[in-house]
């Protein structure tokens, strides 16, 4: 898993970044534009995230038990994202449902990961605050729905922040740490 994860740090990096672009996005337009702005890009961010996920899970070879979990992840983002994109009307409706189960998920397969993981993997202490991070975000919105939209849209952008600049750090992580574990190892690592 290490080695997969490695050699494919810049994917890990990618998916911080398309985060953090749309965070940074939302908290500098209005926050009804940005709810508006919200329901397509986040559909949208979901499914390339949940492919992200998804292929890491997919090209880890040989066959890890620890790579089910990015393949979960990578489909309920996948789903998460076509349900929202096929239908932006009514997700805009149950958007804030939609991303408070898809953040408790995805968070609680993040720890999963990062404590089964922890040993191995460098910088799993940033995998697992996102993981916290987005478990936060679940919670927080379910509590805040009668708050309204408005709030909930800078909650997500924030956390698109932080998940964005945690996952960035984690790629060069382990471009860095894993590279230099993976040749003390004696596995040929460019």
């Amino acid at each position: 898993m290490l080695e997969t994860l490695v050699r494919n740090w810049w994917l890990v990096s990618l998916r911080g970044l398309v985060a953090l672009i749309l965070g940074v996005i939302m908290l500098v337009m209005e926050p009804a534009a940005a709810a508006s702005f919200l329901v397509l890009f986040i559909g949208a961010y979901a499914l390339v995230d949940g492919v992200f996920a998804l292929l890491v899970g997919v090209i880890n070879r040989p066959p890890h038990r620890d790579r089910g979990w990015l393949i979960a992840e990578g489909i309920i983002g996948i789903l998460a994202g076509l349900a929202i994109l096929a239908s932006p009307l009514l997700a805009g409706v149950l958007i804030m449902y939609i991303i408070a189960f898809w953040a408790l998920f995805t968070g609680i397969l993040e720890l999963v990961f990062a404590i089964a993981q922890w040993k191995q993997l460098p910088g799993s202490w940033m995998i697992l605050l996102n993981g916290l991070f987005s478990m936060l975000l679940g919670a927080l919105i379910f509590a805040n729905m009668t708050l309204g939209a408005l709030l909930i849209v800078v909650m997500i952008a924030i956390y698109l922040v932080l998940f964005g600049v945690l996952l960035i750090a984690m790629g060069f992580s382990l471009k860095g740490a894993g590279i230099e574990k993976l040749r003390n190892a004696g596995l040929d690592i460019k």
